[in-house]
């Protein structure tokens, strides 16, 4: 095993115990083990550019069903890092902190912003450039489509209200590569949690005089759903290392990360759902945290634009 391989393994190991003890609610105790600055340069407070990190993070706090607003305040911490000396000052220490949350959005009309009830300000991740807004009012319109309980999110319309650029084209691509890779780690902690819990109740379970993860059928099912969680890590973790070759952002592996980004959201919906199929009645009742990954999933599917959104970009980029 190489160096790298080992420090992804102590990172994982490592956030799984601490997120274990519910650390995962407050932002600002992921604030005190520097996860909010893992996309910040060193001299501005952060960890430097660590976006393989950061996936591993992302991936073990999906796991745990945490529901601090980390990926949007440190993409939020990330932006304001590069943009203008007032801004940073004003608002940096506070991101990296855990005190200043900020919401993240992706340019439309309306688009769905979580943690709207504690975000002081939206980023905007627009075509050509990046925004903050402090003037849009987050608290206004509830997000009826929304499924998740343990994140709350809103509906806004970003064209109505002004945003102050701080980025240019490239680190809103840069930070939408991200982003995008972020949430899908995300979505495939919630499966690897679903996983889990399935195969240890199906090795309890007792049906015809054996145990249900005796039965070859279920077994082939089972295989199917680690084989897809692995090839997702991969991805993920290849477009990481891409966008991690140069401090921040190589631009080039932006595409690698829209292509990671529509793997896994096209599939990682129906995968969580099957581990409540395999789970038989206790897969439907309310009780189960199942039905919890499956709307953490399923909400994560359209955060920051769709699978077939991020399979258009890729197209765009590759020349199709």
């Amino acid at each position: 095993m190489d160096d790298d391989a080992l420090d992804v393994a102590f990172v994982r190991e490592s956030a799984r115990e601490y997120l274990a003890a519910g650390s995962g609610s407050d932002l600002r105790s992921l604030g005190s083990m520097d996860w909010l600055g893992l996309l910040v340069a060193e001299d501005r407070g952060g960890s430097g550019w660590e976006p393989l990190v950061a996936t591993v993070i992302a991936e073990e706090l999906g796991r745990a069903r945490a529901t601090a607003p980390w990926v949007s305040s440190m993409v939020c911490a990330t932006a304001v890092s590069w943009a203008t000396a007032d801004l940073r000052d004003r608002l940096l220490p506070g991101l990296l902190a855990g005190t200043t949350c900020g919401a993240l959005a992706v340019h439309g009309a309306p688009v769905r912003v979580t943690h709207a009830d504690v975000a002081e300000f939206v980023l905007v991740l627009g075509p050509d450039g990046v925004g903050l807004s402090e003037s849009v009012p987050l608290a206004t319109s509830d997000d009826d489509a929304s499924l998740d309980l343990d994140r709350p999110s809103v509906l806004i319309d970003l064209t109505r209200h002004p945003c102050t650029e701080i980025g240019d084209a490239r680190a809103a691509h840069v930070l939408t590569a991200v982003t995008r890779l972020l949430v899908a780690a995300d979505s495939v902690g919630a499966l690897a949690a679903a996983r889990e819990r399935l195969v240890d109740y199906l090795r309890d379970r007792i049906a015809f005089g054996s145990p249900i993860a005796a039965f070859q059928a279920v077994q082939h099912r089972l295989a199917d759903l680690l084989v897809f969680e692995v090839r997702c890590r991969a991805l993920i973790a290849k477009a990481a290392r891409r966008l991690g070759e140069q401090p921040g952002g190589n631009v080039e592996a932006v595409p690698l990360a829209a292509a990671a980004h529509a793997f896994v959201m096209s599939s990682v919906v129906a995968m969580v759902d099957e581990c409540v199929q395999l789970s038989g009645g206790i897969g439907f009742s309310w009780e189960y945290p199942l039905h919890h990954d499956l709307r953490r999933v399923t909400d994560n599917s359209v955060l920051v634009g769709t699978a077939r959104r991020s399979a258009v970009d890729y197209a765009g980029a590759s020349g199709w």
